[in-house]
């Protein structure tokens, strides 16, 4: 069953930050994103048949794509087809958004889960430019993540991999499954996700 209930954000592309020497304003600046280089790479890894569609398993590879997919299947006939991803991919870089809110609701068991560490964890693929962001859920288990260091808070766009470390609510360390190697994702541009994610993890 999906755990993640998509949607989200509110943007600034190219913004304005600061004032260089010429007297021109420094720019947030988006990165640069190849969309024919990750689609091809999200299908080398996860496409295993070699059919040029992603189902079931082959989505759950990626877990930005699984997370996605029913946003993504635009002919809704099961699988994310090499165009679908693409396009998606295409319209991120297209409408050159360099950070975006990003916001997150985390509970276990349909009780929040407080002061668990978020980290967005950029899939390989992705290029290189876009950047990790993190953060810590309160204690209604909300978090907004974003790029530690940045002078805005928000996150790049792109393909994530979300790791969640901490302490449960049954009073246990959260294990590897959403650590390390987490299989929780979330795809961030072009419409995604539609609201603050929302993501209730099961007890260990």
């Amino acid at each position: 069953m999906r755990r993640t209930s998509h949607v989200a954000s509110l943007i600034f592309a190219c913004l304005p930050i600061a004032a260089g020497c010429s007297g021109r304003p420094a720019r947030v600046v988006a990165p640069r994103i190849d969309p024919a280089a990750v689609t091809e790479a999200v299908f080398q890894t996860a496409d295993e048949d070699r059919d040029g569609g992603l189902r079931g398993g082959e989505q759950r590879t990626v877990p930005a794509i699984a997370a996605a997919a029913e946003r993504l299947d635009g002919d809704a006939d099961g699988a994310v087809s090499r165009e679908e991803l693409s396009r998606w991919l295409t319209a991120v870089r297209d409408a050159r958004i360099a950070i975006t809110r990003f916001e997150m609701t985390i509970s276990q068991r349909r009780r929040p889960l407080a002061n668990a560490r978020v980290r967005l964890v950029p899939e390989p693929f992705m290029g290189g430019e876009v950047q990790a962001a993190e953060g810590t859920t309160d204690a209604d288990g909300a978090v907004l993540v974003t790029i530690p260091g940045a002078k805005y808070q928000g996150v790049n766009c792109g393909l994530y991999r979300v790791t969640i470390t901490g302490t449960g609510n049954d009073g246990k360390p959260l294990g590897e499954r959403f650590a390390g190697a987490s299989t929780l994702g979330v795809a961030v541009g072009a419409g995604l996700p539609e609201t603050a994610v929302v993501l209730d993890l099961p007890a260990e």
